[in-house]
């Protein structure tokens, strides 16, 4: 890995040196999109702006979205300009603008030309928290990645980050946490009408960090 000054402490005094951190491989994202959303709660996901600035959050709470028989999925009708990093080779970041108001940030899944990504809902911050507190405008730690807006807001992620490359960009997946079964809960997706039913929705049991409960 190749970080300057990996070890960095935040202003809660935490100290991690996150190049010790074993980064993802990219078979760990060709896989089925839903248990890929469960299987990142826990991990660290990292973003490297420069070697005095590195941001790290455990990622708390994801949603997954299907390549079959999933119509809130933004693949489910065609490939556009818009979903076009769905398409392609898990392992990706496919980030998107809604509500005219924040982006929202995603892990591709699968295959090439299956359509299937997985959304960042909600996660813990670990380092960069002064960075992300002023990219948020608020101190409160819980707040800042709380909610796909606020995540990519923390991150500092727009549409510039599209299509960026998992461990081979400024982003990356870490292993960090590794949760028992028991300790993911299962429920459905939040803030959509189409196939809300389906329970594609994860999260770190009890955990303060969850977007909705």
């Amino acid at each position: 890995m190749s970080f300057i000054n990996s070890q960095i402490t935040d202003n809660n005094e935490l100290k991690l040196d996150v190049s010790t951190l074993k980064e993802l491989p990219r078979k760990f994202f060709i896989r089925q999109t839903e248990i890929v959303a469960k299987e990142l709660i826990g991990k660290l996901f990292v973003r490297f702006i420069d070697k005095d600035t590195l941001l790290a959050a455990e990622i708390i709470e994801t949603e997954a979205y299907l390549p079959e028989n999933d119509p809130a999925c933004h693949a489910s009708l065609k490939k556009t300009k818009r979903n076009a990093p769905m398409f392609e080779l898990g392992g990706i970041l496919y980030v998107y603008f809604i509500y005219g108001n924040h982006f929202c940030v995603n892990i591709v899944t699968e295959i090439e030309n299956k359509g299937a990504a997985v959304l960042l809902r909600s996660a813990k911050p670990i380092l960069g928290i002064n960075f992300m507190q002023k990219n948020r405008g608020k101190k409160e730690v819980e707040l800042l990645c709380k909610g796909p807006g606020n995540f990519a807001k923390a991150f500092a992620i727009d549409k510039l980050s599209n299509f960026d490359v998992l461990n081979k960009s400024q982003f990356y997946v870490l292993e960090y946490n590794n949760y028992q079964d028991n300790e993911i809960f299962q429920t459905q997706r939040v803030g959509i009408s189409d196939a809300k039913e389906l329970p594609l929705r994860f999260y770190l049991k009890g955990s303060k960090y969850i977007s909705k409960k």
